[in-house]
């Protein structure tokens, strides 16, 4: 594409030595810069990019977008803008022809029930036959096929380029997560959402936001940016909804278990195998048998509800969307053991994550919870007690162990947790996390439930800058079967109690 045609985005930005070119490619890192490229000088919380734009031009760049003119070492074109990342997103669809806009949009963002709402939204896309392209934490797909992305929400480059080859793929329309990191960074710059969508807004990422306030200004972003003719879907179990209404130009859809919102539900069973509530809809009622559990997976439900009747899709298409979702990889994720016990793996990493986990698996079994958990290093510290405290309230014995220690100290990352577990629990610190999961199997006893939460689909351990590969699912699985060859195959159980 010719340079003077992909810069038409960025008509206040400041040329430099202006003169057209033929761009093949973007690329914000240097390391990866080929001949003919654009390349992006993006200003990073450790590094600025500003820095390596000599390497990029001697890799091939011929051409920088900058913040500052400074930075070019020599005479090449240039342009300099107020903020290179919301350039780069804006620029980049404009390079793979605005893919975004031949796409019906809904963007999910919130603390918790971001992975499993996308899930139930792609569901009920599908029912409708609008042929929808998934992106989100545990990777992106469409059709058949999950493929790892390393993000929540892309960075712009490999966002725009994922948009076209959904396009290509004869995609009809775009679930996706979207961070509050994302929105702050100005990835999804370029998307016009017709639909955005709230889950709850508590504590996580206060390593990067500082505060709650900047938390939450970050997902008023994905709001303030719906157009007059989009619907924003709010929780009208969650306060923060309010202040995001008067944040948005769209029509705003509310949904709960709190009457007075358009999508209403209320739980009338619910087990280990899944759960049946009633959903009020559009003047209807309906009886949904899902096959996920717990309370908050129902209110992800309606968001996901709400979200295809704001669309205008029909009743039908949304239940059977609903109850066609078997699970999503690594949310309550069930580890099959032919042993007297269940053992579950979950991506439960935050305070208010973990409660809700623990709070629905606790009224579904017999005996005891068996929890391994930890937290992870380089990040929100303040979360680590918390966790801990609301670990030793609802398990019954606890494996403080390991989880993405990434630069910090292990013992010392699992320490700040132990310091709020309340006294008397069982609580063991096993920094090995295989071995954690290993030691957990084997005390389990018939009528048992083991949780293994904080990593969910996650298949590496990140220590010391490099990700080791580790999958607790895949652990888990290992350790079931050691049991059963040491304690005499399947069905084995302990004898009772005294």
């Amino acid at each position: 594409m010719q340079l003077s045609h992909l810069v038409q985005s960025i008509p206040d930005g400041r040329r430099l030595h202006f003169h057209d070119l033929d761009i093949r490619g973007l690329a914000d890192d240097s390391r990866k810069v080929s001949r003919g490229d654009l390349f992006f000088a993006v200003r990073g919380t450790a590094l600025d990019g500003h820095r390596f734009v000599p390497e990029a031009l001697d890799r091939g760049a011929q051409a920088v977008v900058c913040e500052r003119d400074d930075c070019l070492p020599r005479p090449v074109p240039g342009l300099v803008v107020e903020d290179s990342r919301r350039a780069m997103a804006l620029l980049a669809h404009a390079f793979y022809g605005c893919p975004a806009s031949k796409l019906l949009s809904v963007g999910v963002t919130g603390t918790n029930g971001k992975t499993t709402t996308t899930y139930l939204v792609r569901e009920i896309l599908r029912e409708a036959g609008m042929r929808p392209g998934l992106i989100g934490t545990v990777g992106y797909s469409f059709g058949g096929g999950q493929h790892p992305i390393g993000q929540t929400t892309p960075g712009a480059l490999e966002l725009a380029r994922l948009l076209s080859f959904f396009v290509g793929a004869d995609c009809r329309s775009l679930v996706m997560e979207v961070s509050s990191h994302a929105l702050d960074q100005h990835r999804v710059e370029g998307i016009e959402y017709r639909a955005g969508v709230f889950t709850n807004l508590t504590r996580d990422h206060l390593d990067y936001h500082e505060n709650f306030a900047r938390y939450l200004d970050a997902k008023a972003k994905l709001f303030e940016g719906l157009p007059a003719d989009g619907v924003a879907i709010l929780n009208r179990d969650v306060p923060e909804s309010l202040a995001l209404a008067g944040r948005t130009g769209a029509r705003c859809l509310y949904y709960g278990f709190t009457p007075g919102a358009e999508v209403v539900g209320r739980v009338e069973r619910m087990t280990l195998d899944g759960t049946r509530f009633a959903l009020a809809l559009g003047g209807g009622h309906y009886q949904v048998d899902s096959r996920l559990i717990g309370r908050y997976n129902v209110s992800n439900m309606l968001a996901a509800a709400a979200t295809a009747h704001g669309l205008g899709i029909d009743a039908g298409a949304i239940v059977s969307g609903l109850e066609g979702l078997s699970g999503v990889p690594g949310r309550l994720e069930r580890i099959q053991a032919d042993l007297p016990f269940h053992v579950l793996v979950d991506y439960a990493h935050t305070e208010d994550a973990l409660q809700n986990v623990l709070s629905t698996v606790r009224g579904l079994v017999r005996r005891r919870i068996l929890l391994v958990f930890g937290c992870g290093g380089n990040r929100d510290r303040g979360k680590r007690g918390p966790m801990g405290r609301v670990a030793s309230r609802f398990a019954d014995r606890l494996w403080v162990t390991s989880d993405n220690p990434r630069n910090e100290d292990p013992e010392a990352i699992a320490r700040q947790v132990t310091a709020g577990v309340l006294s008397g629990t069982d609580c063991t610190l096993e920094l090995d996390r295989e071995a954690a999961i290993r030691q957990a199997i084997d005390a389990a006893e018939p009528g048992d439930l083991v949780l293994v939460a904080g990593k969910g689909h996650e298949d590496y351990q990140e220590i010391g800058g490099r990700r080791i590969p580790f999958d607790d699912r895949e652990v888990a699985r290992h350790a079931i079967l050691a049991r059963k060859k040491r304690k005499g195959g399947v069905g084995w159980s302990p004898p009772p109690d005294n």
